[in-house]
This record gives C-alpha cells, structure tokens and sequence, in this order.
C-alpha cells in the first residue's frame, strides 16, 4: 500500500468525519477506522488532529482556486477568471457538506475565540487574499479601475456574491445553485461594470 494512498485515505475519512461531527467530537479511534489504517500510521502522516484539520482544510480551499491557475493575457481572460473563481466559490460553499462544517465550526467557535480566529485563517482569509491578488492584478494591467483596496474589493465581491443565500444555507434553508453563474455576472457587472 503506498503512502500517498494511506494519506489520501486519511484526509478522506477526516473530511467525512468533520464535516459530520465537527472536528471535537471526531477521535483517532474513528479517523484510524474509517480510513482502514492504524493510529500509528495517521500519527506519522499527520501527528495532531489540529495539523490533519489544517490539510483537510487547505484541500477544500484549493478547489476555489482552480480557476486562477490559468494564464492572464487580456481583459477578456481576466474577466472569465474572475467569474470562475467566484462561481467555483459558490458552488463549494453551498454544497451542504461545507454548510454544514461551517455550521459546525461556528457553533464551536461562539466558545473557543482561539478556534474562531482559527476557522477565519484557514477557511475565509486565503479566498480573500487570492481574490484580491486577482483583482490587484486586472488593476496593474488596466482590466479593471478602482480606488478602492484590492482586500476591500476582494471582500466586497466575497459578501455580495454569498450574502443573504449563504445566511440562509447555514439555517438550513435549501440552497438552489442553478442560477449562481448569473447572479455571480450580476453582482460582478453591478460593483466592477463589466
């Protein structure tokens, strides 16, 4: 059995089991069991639950940024990475496994300020700094003016995009994610104009 294949398991089954029981209530007996390993080999993979969350964690943020890892020639492109990025961002924060992690960290972190602030690094921070790098870049070249921060921007577009639906996911309303492509075109053309 290779190594990649053990690790990869793990970060299936915590992913599994966080999301479902949030990250307290998950012990080493069940990630070990549920990833079909020992203990001994998710410790040598990953020595803390804390440091297992953080790569569970960095692996669900990854996915929001796959629309950016592709070459900015033209306002053209950096339009269509734009609308990627924030569209991919929807539809993972509004599928119902992140809700409810979401839901799940919150609800711990309204006791622990030090998991709160946690949560915020790991989860919020990085879309916003990718998004701002993105439109700091359209304002280097010239795809996009404002004299606003890139990070004000980047949050503007972030609360706007998500806003009211996300607030709804988290109560548990259902979600409908077939119009994101267009209310994201929406609030892109209402705070950028294109």
């Amino acid at each position: 059995m290779s190594s990649r294949n053990a690790e990869s398991r793990i970060l299936a089954a915590a992913r599994a089991l966080f999301f479902e029981h949030g990250v307290p209530a998950v012990t080493t007996d069940m990630l070990a069991k549920a990833a079909q390993t020992s203990k001994m080999t998710l410790y040598k993979y990953f020595p803390s639950k804390e440091e297992l969350l953080e790569a569970v964690v960095a692996k669900e943020v990854a996915r929001i940024y796959e629309p950016t890892q592709v070459d900015i020639h033209s306002k053209d492109d950096f339009v269509k990475v734009i609308h990627s990025f924030c569209t991919n961002l929807l539809k993972i924060i509004f599928d119902p496994q992140i809700v409810r992690f979401d839901q799940l960290m919150i609800s711990q972190a309204l006791t622990n300020s030090d998991m709160s602030k946690a949560h915020f690094s790991r989860c919020y921070e990085p879309t916003i700094e990718e998004l701002a790098r993105l439109i700091n870049l359209g304002k280097e070249r010239g795809y996009l003016e404002s004299v606003q921060s890139s990070k004000i921007l980047a949050d503007i577009v972030i609360s706007a995009i998500s806003g009211v639906t996300y607030t709804k996911g988290l109560l548990g309303f259902d979600i409908q994610k077939t119009k994101i492509k267009k209310h994201v075109s929406s609030v892109l053309s209402a705070i950028f104009n294109f």
